[in-house]
């Protein structure tokens, strides 16, 4: 355990200033993906010639505090949380009070996907996504013509 006494003059170093940042155990990479997905969630993307299936890790959240689009080829995922739990004493007190807000959003490029047979599934906390892929038939190329 480090001392935290200083006198009043010393300046502080990069290690105080960003212990973990210089933590020897994990990678730079480690600590700054770890950073943008703390406020995420996971997800597994499985394609096949027929379809995607996509299983995403949502633990606590309720069915209709997830939305799901799908425009122009990108999937958007969202999903928000409003919580409040207490805990009282014989006398009605609040011993602990903790609130707990928050909304995540992740997006997905899924080229050719037949959305009017896309299905969703929300299961003890995993969102189960069967995204249907258009058939050659029903993808549409325009070519331009140059004038």
């Amino acid at each position: 355990m480090l001392n935290n006494l200083r006198k009043k003059d010393d300046f502080p170093v990069l290690t105080d200033l960003f212990p973990a940042l210089l933590d020897e155990e994990l990678s730079l990479l480690d600590k700054f993906s770890s950073s943008f997905t703390k406020n995420s969630f996971k997800t597994d993307i499985h394609e096949t010639d027929q379809e995607y299936q996509l299983k995403i890790d949502l633990p606590g959240f309720n069915k209709e505090n997830i939305s799901i689009d799908f425009n122009h080829d990108i999937l958007t995922i969202q999903a928000k949380r409003q919580e409040e739990t207490s805990e009282k004493d014989d006398k009605g007190t609040f011993i602990k009070k903790e609130r707990s807000y928050g909304s995540m959003t992740r997006q997905f490029y899924l080229k050719n996907v037949n959305e009017d047979n896309a299905k969703a599934n929300y299961t003890d906390g995993v969102l189960r996504l069967t995204l249907p892929k258009l058939s050659s038939k029903e993808i549409t190329k325009k070519q331009l013509t140059i004038e």
